[in-house]
């Protein structure tokens, strides 16, 4: 059936008629994906999930052709407005030109792209094409030569986790389909990737110096990769007996270690070079949500769960030595301030900011969301100055000189914030969050 939706303006809506195509008697079900109106208006071109290009005739509303054209589907039209060429884009990552009309159908170019081609737009002189395909990729394309140019890499899956090095202007990101991206600020184009079959994908990450990335994965493995090749350099297997939640590293003449925390509950710490077991520390009843190294002595090194606990354990006693606990409001995110004296700062599922003082057993300050939304993640930037958290789509800023004021508000996500990350110049912060998407802000701090 072809339908027809257009405005009746007596009526003051919109109205859907339907009329039905005359086809051949058998043979010819089919799934339509997509459609287009030759460029003279007399014809209706369809795409189908078999692959073919069926032909209709709008004035007489009979079928006229099947054309075939690409394998996986045909999942793109796209007609010129001044000549009889089409474009069509299939599931099998080809884009093809075709010229013709009615039965009389001729093959003049194509081309191959990564991944099923999912959308095509003719831009407005009619010299290039934009093709986006299932890989996340977006293409220039000449419709001359069918020559392309890649514009644009993004992710396909929820994106879990991100990081900085050393470097400002070189970020790390994954995704839960197994994605590693390592991208260039510069321009937004991905330096090196590389896609890990494990089922859950990864689930937080960090780098060593500005060498290489470690990542904790669903399938309880920590896995580093090259970050200029992506190329593996070694992984622990089993490294918790659940999800790998989260990962922190620290490298220097004296001590050198991966520190890791999982679903399990406890808090691993392996030796960076050989990759073993050093120390283990199994405090926390539930999941560990954030690891990381004191930013002053790095034989400390501090935990938070959603049991409502924060750890901090000595390396070199190997012990716990502090110990802070709430009664609710399971803890999501850990960070830790570089001013005053050095306090802890979590953030819960019920939307607070603790600040925790090793010497005090409780909260020194408490901030409230006035929501309670679920606060995610947490990070102190690399001044020390600015707070900035995330909860639902928000990403918030805070400036703790003189207290804890709210500076900045950013709502660029669909879907929940997972994760976000200072840049050491303190210039941006990039949030990723379950659209898929990565958002970087411009910081350009507070006036003095």
């Amino acid at each position: 059936a072809l339908d027809h939706l257009y405005f009746d303006p007596a009526r003051q809506q919109w109205i859907l008629d339907g009329t039905s195509m005359a086809m051949p008697t058998a043979g010819m079900t089919r799934d339509y994906l997509c459609s287009s109106r030759s460029a003279d208006g007399d014809e209706l071109l369809a795409g189908t999930s078999v692959g073919d290009l069926l032909v209709f005739k709008l004035t007489s509303h009979v079928y006229r052709a099947s054309v075939p054209v690409c394998s996986g589907g045909l999942r793109a039209i796209v007609v010129c407005p001044t000549t009889f060429v089409i474009y069509c884009g299939g599931g099998d990552g080809t884009v093809r030109k075709l010229r013709g009309d009615d039965m009389r159908w001729t093959l003049e170019g194509e081309a191959a792209l990564d991944g099923a081609v999912t959308s095509m737009s003719m831009v407005s002189n009619g010299t290039e094409l934009l093709v986006g395909t299932e890989s996340g990729r977006m293409y220039r394309m000449l419709v001359d030569d069918l020559s392309s140019q890649l514009v644009s890499v993004g992710h396909t899956a929820e994106v879990t986790c991100v990081c900085f090095g050393t470097r400002s202007d070189v970020f790390a990101s994954a995704s839960s389909e197994g994605a590693i991206k390592v991208w260039d600020l510069n321009n937004y184009s991905v330096l090196a990737e590389t896609r890990v079959t494990a089922p859950g994908g990864a689930r937080c990450m960090c780098w060593i110096g500005d060498t290489a990335v470690v990542s904790g994965w669903e399938d309880h493995f920590v896995r580093c990769h090259d970050a200029s090749t992506m190329q593996a350099l070694w992984e622990i297997p089993n490294a918790h007996r659940g999800a790998v939640t989260t990962v922190a590293t620290h490298s220097d003449a004296s001590l050198s270690y991966v520190l890791s925390g999982g679903e399990d509950g406890s808090v691993r710490i392996w030796a960076l070079r050989s990759r073993e077991l050093m120390l283990q520390f199994v405090e926390h009843k539930k999941g560990v949500s954030q690891v990381l190294v004191d930013v002053k002595s790095p034989n400390l090194v501090h935990s938070a769960g959603l049991d409502c606990s924060v750890f901090t354990y000595d390396l070199r006693k190997e012990r716990r030595c502090v110990a802070h606990m709430v009664r609710e409001g399971a803890f999501t995110g850990l960070t830790q301030r570089l001013d005053s004296e050095q306090e802890l700062v979590t953030c819960d599922m019920n939307g607070r900011l603790l600040f925790w003082d090793c010497d005090v057993p409780d909260p020194v300050q408490v901030l409230q969301s006035p929501q309670r939304m679920t606060m995610r993640c947490v990070s102190v930037s690399p001044t020390g100055r600015y707070l900035a958290i995330c909860g639902d789509f928000l990403v918030n800023v805070f400036d703790l000189r003189g207290g804890v004021q709210l500076m900045a508000q950013g709502l660029g996500h669909s879907e929940p914030v997972r994760d976000l990350y200072w840049s050491p110049d303190e210039k941006q912060v990039i949030s990723v969050g379950d659209d898929c998407c990565i958002c970087v802000w411009n910081f350009y701090g507070a006036e003095i």
